[in-house]
């Protein structure tokens, strides 16, 4: 009984030593391309609505959250994370016909970090995430 309790215990410990340095975002806004070439404040069925919440794995890229997903049919996101002190976080998944692309402006001294996502449906969409 000891052994499995502990076994818990030391489970929990180290999947948040691994969450620490993910990043927690919001949804600010979210815009259509339309045919005349602007940007146009549009909610789809695959759009996450204002106000939700995504987190995005620092190491892999992986986006979870709802309506919002960067892994389909499997396939993962490449990584660009130099300098984060200097430089954006980017994530990039590149499908057969689209890519995914967020872009998470780490160099900002705030607490609060722009970021935009631009889906394989042709959303973007802006806001802002938070270093968990």
């Amino acid at each position: 009984m000891r052994n499995i309790l502990l076994l818990v215990l030391l489970s929990t410990i180290s999947y948040s030593s691994f969450a620490i340095n993910d990043f927690s975002c919001v949804v600010k806004d979210v815009y259509k391309l339309d045919d005349s070439g602007t940007l146009i404040t549009k909610a789809g069925f695959v759009t996450p609505d204002v106000g939700s919440t995504f987190i995005v794995n620092r190491q892999s890229g992986q986006i979870t959250g709802e309506k919002i997903t960067n892994t389909m049919s499997g396939v993962m996101p490449k990584v660009y994370d130099v300098l984060p002190s200097e430089n954006t976080y980017k994530a990039i998944t590149v499908y057969p016909y689209t890519i995914d692309y967020i872009e998470i402006q780490t160099h900002k001294k705030s607490q609060e970090k722009p970021f935009v996502y631009k889906g394989a449906f042709g959303e973007v969409i802006t806001g802002l995430c938070t270093v968990s």
